[in-house]
This record gives structure tokens, C-alpha cells and sequence, in this order.
């Protein structure tokens, strides 16, 4: 009674979210692979990768995954935490998840309207899928995008919020969920690509309700009251003026996989990927993607202020130029260990040819190329945008994308590289609000972007002054509450 009383409350005090609020994957997603195309041939050998998986322990996940409820992952993710999860011992956590599950549940749903039908491979091949029971019920409904791997990547970037001294055993389930899933015959390996980005833009919309902030505070607090643990935010640091020193961030080398081998089926996607990447280079496209080689702060905002609707900049939005300055570094950093690991060789070192960028060929050459550091930083800033401004979240995320498969045009990443880079700015993203730093930093922001900062009543040394809407439009008296421009002052009227 507790729990469903909770929720109640939950949704009422932050408004419910409504279905036409869930992100639109159909906006910033390329959807499902045409037949004809490498991706599905890579789809393919990924199938027949998970039908070897179905009398392992990899294969027994996937069943159990398969369909599952709120109180299959609380279980499953107390595995992760060494904490017991349930809605007897952590009801506030409960709930969170139970309230997540029917939002990702309809982000689902919105995808699948969005795109067009994706026969699933059992389907597809006509042959027998890990779980023949469910066959006749999934038989007509298109598997792009995949449930389990939205379901298990959302809860994971919930819980690096609310455990985040676990937060790399955490995303390492997170993604295990959604490979696992290919082994059923019912999912693509497209299909859990697209569910873990959906996940991390619903986990954005669902910030952008009070009720749900709530709900995520109640549940750090319990985590941390029934797990012993305490937790104090970090200060900047002192060299770099970051939210977080790289060590604090998740470790991708223990959540991500290591980079495909180059005769695998990844490994030759990632080849075919990079010879067609050469073709679109003469290309309008291939031009945006040799000006996003440029990767520096400015540029970037740059670049997302026309899907944002506004200019950012240092002058013309200072506060969002420090929330994005402080936390510069974090979306490369996050990747450097898992780079310095693997040290995986770029795409044109490797095959010994040029990028469509030479001049910065010289700085990359020796640096790793798994995961890609820009693709990261990329999805975290329209990650983090997209809650200042919700109603700009698909064409911010769309920008991202083709940022991200800019580096793969260019030469200087393998498109794998890309894929990963994305899930690591999706966890540096979540791990950014358990800075307080970060947080208040984010309100003064928002305060700029709605026009609030600095507000203040009329005093008596501009109480005689011209009045001005935020518009530069002078009024005689203001017909209507709200902000305007008196002196040199912004004041409510």
C-alpha cells in the first residue's frame, strides 16, 4: 500500500508524464537496417552468435530477461550492489523502478510507431527462437527497438545516481542485459543499440519532472542508509576546474566490451563502415563531418545552438557556458582508460591511409581509438542540454548522432568506437547529478535560459526608469505579469 501510495503521489506532484512526453526515437535514431545493408549483415552474424549462447549462462539470462518486470531487475541489479533491492526493504527504490518501467514501456511503444516494421530473426529465418511459447505472441510486432536492453540500460544510469560507489558493477549489468537479449531470436543487435540510446534519453525527460527528482533523492538516501555508505560530492577540481577528476568517473574497461577482433562480425561492419564513410566525404555530408573534427567547447555549443533554438556562448549565455566548461574534460576523460587498455589503432593508422582531416592526424595517430572520446563528449553535452530544454531533445540528440558518425566519415574511428563512446557519455551524464557543483550550476542555467537569473522586484532607483519587454519593445505600463527590462535592471511586474 505504501508503494502504490507513493507513486500516486509522485505522479501527481510532478505531473505524469504523458505518452507524447517520452523521447521520439524516430527523431534523432536512423531506425532499422535495410536488408541490403552491411548493419543487417552484421545483424545477422550477431544471430547466429546468440543462437551458440542458448545453453550457456548468457543464454539462461536471456530467458529469464525476457519480458520481465520491475521486481526481476530490482533483484537482478541487487546481484550488482550486494544490497537487497525489493519493496519491502527499499520501497523508495521500488518504486522508482516501477514508475521508470511504464515510461520505458511507452518509449517502446513510441518507437515502434515511428519506425517501420522489423521482423524479428526468429521470424525473419523462419526458425525455432529460444522461447517458443511467446513466438505466436511477438510474431507480428517489430523488435526495433529492444525492450531488455532499454530496460536494463535505464535502470543502470538510475543507479549510477543513487549507488555510485557501485556505479561501474552497475553498468556493467546495464549492458549485459541488452547483449544477452540477442540470444533469444527475438532481437537484433540494431534493436539493442537503439534501446540503450532511447534508455538515456528518457532518463533525461525524466528529470525533467520534480516528482521524479524526488523520488531519485528518497532513494539515494535509502541506498545509502541500508548500505552503511556515505557519499560527499566532490569540489571542482583544482587543476582542470572539473565537476569530477577522472578516477571519480565510471571505468569503461569494466563495463564495456573489449573492441571486436577484425575477423569477427563487428570487426567487418567496422571495415565495411569505414569504406563507406570514404565514399560520402566529397558529400555536403562528408563536409559537416570534417568541420566537427573540430571538438572544442565553443564549437560545440556552436553546433547545438540552432537545434537548441538559441545561441550559446560565453557572452550570450554565460551560465550555460560554465555548466558546459566544468565538465569539459569528462566525456573524453571517461574513455582515456579504457583507450590506454585496449590502445586499439585508429581506422587510418591501421590501414595506413588519410583522414579527410590530415592537419590533426599527427595528435591522434597514438592515442587509442576504443571507445571514441569526442563521440562521448558529444551525446553528454545534447544529453545535458536536452534537460535544460526538453522540447529541443530529439534535434539535439540527432545533432549528436551525426556527430558521433562524423568521426567514422573522417577516418579517425571505427564505428564501434562511436557506438561505445555514446554509452560512456550516457554514464558520465548520469553521474554529473550526484555533483552538487554540478546541480546548482545547472539551476543557475536554467534560471538564465527562462530569464529569472538576477530577477529582482522594483526598487526605488529604477522605479522611474523606461520599461522595456526582454524584447526591446518599450511599454508605456505592462499589461501583463512578467519579466522586464527597467534601467539596467531585470524586474518583475
Amino acid at each position: 500500500m505504501r508503494l502504490l501510495v507513493s507513486t500516486v503521489i509522485a505522479v501527481f506532484c510532478c505531473g505524469n508524464l504523458h505518452a507524447q512526453a517520452v523521447p521520439d526515437a524516430g527523431k534523432f535514431l536512423p531506425g532499422p537496417p535495410a536488408e541490403t545493408s552491411v548493419e543487417y549483415i552484421k545483424d545477422y552474424l550477431q544471430y547466429a552468435w546468440g543462437k551458440t549462447m542458448r545453453g550457456t549462462e548468457i543464454g539462461e539470462q536471456a530467458r529469464n530477461d525476457f519480458n520481465a518486470d520491475a521486481s526481476y531487475y530490482l533483484d537482478a541489479f541487487s546481484q550488482a550492489i550486494d544490497v537487497s533491492l525489493n519493496a519491502a526493504e527499499t520501497p523508495y527504490i521500488a518504486e522508482l523502478f516501477e514508475y521508470c518501467m511504464e515510461y520505458g514501456n511507452k518509449s517502446i511503444q513510441q518507437a515502434k510507431a515511428s519506425f517501420a516494421f522489423f521482423r524479428r530473426p526468429y521470424v525473419r529465418f523462419d526458425e525455432v527462437s529460444l522461447i517458443p511459447e511467446m513466438e505466436e505472441k511477438y510474431r507480428d510486432e517489430s523488435s526495433f527497438p529492444s525492450r531488455e536492453s532499454l530496460m536494463g540500460w535505464m535502470y543502470a544510469l538510475l543507479l549510477t545516481e543513487i549507488c555510485p560507489d557501485r556505479q561501474d558493477d552497475i553498468l556493467n549489468l546495464g549492458y549485459r542485459f541488452g547483449d544477452a537479449s540477442i540470444s533469444t531470436g527475438y532481437y537484433w543487435d540494431s534493436d539493442v543499440q537503439a534501446g540503450r540510446l532511447l534508455a538515456s534519453a528518457l532518463i533525461v525527460r525524466l528529470h525533467d519532472h520534480t516528482g521524479v527528482n524526488a523520488m531519485i533523492n528518497s532513494a539515494k538516501a535509502e541506498y545509502a542508509k541500508v548500505s552503511g555508505t556515505t557519499y560527499e560530492s566532490p569540489a571542482l577540481t583544482e587543476e582542470t576546474n572539473q565537476y569530477f577528476s577522472e578516477n571519480q568517473l565510471p571505468d569503461a574497461v569494466n563495463y564495456l566490451p573489449a573492441p571486436p577482433d577484425t575477423v569477427s562480425a563487428l570487426g567487418t561492419t567496422d571495415m565495411s563502415k569505414f569504406i563507406e564513410g570514404k565514399g560520402i566525404r566529397p558529400t555536403d555530408e562528408g563536409q559537416i563531418a570534417i568541420n566537427d573534427v573540430n571538438n572544442e567547447l565553443d564549437y560545440f555549443l556552436q553546433i547545438y545552438s540552432t537545434p537548441f533554438g538559441r545561441t550559446l556562448s560565453a557572452t550570450a549565455t554565460p551560465e550555460v557556458y560554465k555548466l558546459c566548461e566544468a565538465m569539459y574534460l569528462l566525456g573524453d576523460g571517461a574513455t582515456r582508460s579504457c583507450k590506454n587498455f585496449y590502445h586499439r589503432s585508429r581506422p587510418f593508422k591501421q590501414l595506413n591511409e588519410a583522414t579527410a582531416y590530415p592537419p590533426a592526424e599527427n595528435i591522434e595517430k597514438n592515442t587509442g581509438s576504443y571507445p571514441s572520446g569526442d563521440s562521448s563528449t558529444g551525446w553528454m553535452y545534447a544529453l545535458v542540454l536536452s534537460e535544460l530544454n526538453p522540447e529541443a531533445e530529439e534535434a539535439l540528440l540527432a545533432r549528436a548522432y551525426q556527430y558521433g558518425q562524423g568521426r567514422v566519415i573522417t577516418g579517425y574511428h571505427w564505428q564501434t568506437d562511436v557506438e561505445a563512446g555514446r554509452l560512456v557519455g550516457a554514464a558520465v551524464y548520469a553521474r554529473l547529478h550526484n555533483s552538487d557543483e554540478f546541480l546548482k550550476q545547472f539551476e543557475r542555467a536554467k534560471k538564465e535560459l527562462d530569464g529569472t537569473l538576477g530577477v529582482r522586484a522594483i526598487s526605488a532607483d529604477v522605479k522611474d526608469a523606461d520599461t522595456y519587454t526582454l524584447g526591446g519593445v518599450k511599454v508605456t505600463e505592462p499589461t501583463q505579469k512578467g519579466v522586464y527590462i527597467q534601467g539596467d535592471k531585470k524586474v518583475i511586474r
